[in-house]
């Protein structure tokens, strides 16, 4: 379930005018884990019929909140703290303008009391795209035309897409890497402008049976390319594995799961405004399906990913560390020493 912190008033208010915020009411009682700025004291005393504590429990079928009066202690110490909970919520006793700080430093939802936004965990994009079809707006095409939208906060991404790295296009006597050109300019459009912390990028694709000196080279120019794009540093990542529990196309980030049905090399390297094949692009936030639930919430299907993700990676990474010549991968830059990520993301699971 989604981790929630909550300052115990504005909690409160969710639960007794949820009409207000009907949202953020839903996902407290269906798809959340609650955190209060309360002790255990406080909470036994709240646990008695009449309070929102009480009505809280009765609307969720029994499940009570969580009293964590010495995190939120720390986060009010050093707001940083926040950044290693990168797919939690935040409600604090901040100003909308303090909040809204705080989430654009460290890519995680903050939600003061004077300003709630309701529908920042709901939105969902599609688009169908036809080959051959140009996708330009005046002077913006491409990636950045199709995402002319607000992302929720994020401070990490993870790409997993088996044929991304490999593909090439001829652009006149030459081959460009079509698949690294789309995915400069998709990061191009949906990273931050500001981050007051690293931003966490992993890729993970196929070789093609390329050697190391192809790989080391990929790897090292997707380092110095993508880090060209913010003025903020961003660690990088790249995987090179084939696995056969890797099909689907992904991209995932703190609140958003998203696909594309024939891979990420969207658009032509020639013009990165011509659509390469036929495909279809969906971005879903973690709770865009709220109020006609069926199945699974974008948040569960989210961790059901990332876990499979960090088995393959975590797999990969002891094979290297063994030496075991037969097992083919390679995890090239940004990762700790024994070859297991970093990324937020994966180890947010």
């Amino acid at each position: 379930m989604l981790t929630v912190y909550a300052e115990k008033d504005i909690f409160e208010n969710i639960v007794i005018f949820n009409d207000r915020t009907p949202n953020w009411y839903n996902i407290f009682c269906n798809h959340s884990e609650v955190c209060l700025n309360i002790t255990d004291a406080e909470l036994e005393a709240e646990e008695i019929e009449g309070t929102p504590i009480f009505e809280f429990i009765k609307a969720t079928g029994g499940r009570s909140v969580i009293a964590l009066k010495e995190y939120f202690g720390s986060i009010y110490d050093d707001n940083s703290v926040i950044a290693a909970k990168p797919r939690s919520v935040f409600f604090l006793s901040y100003s909308a303008a303090e909040a809204e700080v705080i989430q654009n430093s460290y890519g995680v939802i903050v939600q003061s009391a004077e300003s709630i936004n309701d529908d920042i965990l709901t939105g969902s994009y599609k688009r169908k795209l036809l080959k051959d079809e140009e996708i330009v707006e005046g002077a913006i095409f491409g990636w950045k035309s199709l995402l002319q939208f607000a992302f929720p906060p994020s401070n990490s991404v993870v790409i997993s897409d088996n044929y991304l790295l490999q593909s090439t296009e001829r652009v006149g006597a030459n081959y460009v890497a079509s698949g690294k050109s789309n995915i400069l300019w998709m990061l191009d459009a949906i990273l931050p402008v500001s981050l007051s912390i690293p931003y966490h990028v992993t890729i993970i694709s196929e070789d093609n049976n390329q050697n190391e000196a192809w790989r080391n080279r990929v790897a090292g120019q997707l380092n110095a390319e993508i880090n060209n794009l913010r003025n903020y540093d961003i660690n990088v990542e790249v995987v090179f594995i084939k696995s056969e529990m890797l099909h689907e196309r992904l991209l995932l980030m703190n609140y958003v799961n998203s696909s594309c049905e024939h891979g990420f090399y969207l658009f032509k390297a020639k013009d990165g405004r011509t659509v390469h094949v036929v495909n279809k692009l969906q971005i879903n936030s973690y709770f865009s399906a709220l109020n006609n639930s069926q199945g699974e919430s974008e948040y569960q299907i989210a961790n059901k990913d990332l876990s499979l993700l960090k088995k393959v990676c975590n797999e990969l990474a002891a094979h290297i560390d063994a030496g075991n010549p037969v097992y083919r991968g390679a995890i090239l830059g940004g990762c700790n020493p024994n070859k297991s990520l970093k990324n937020r993301l994966i180890n947010d699971v």
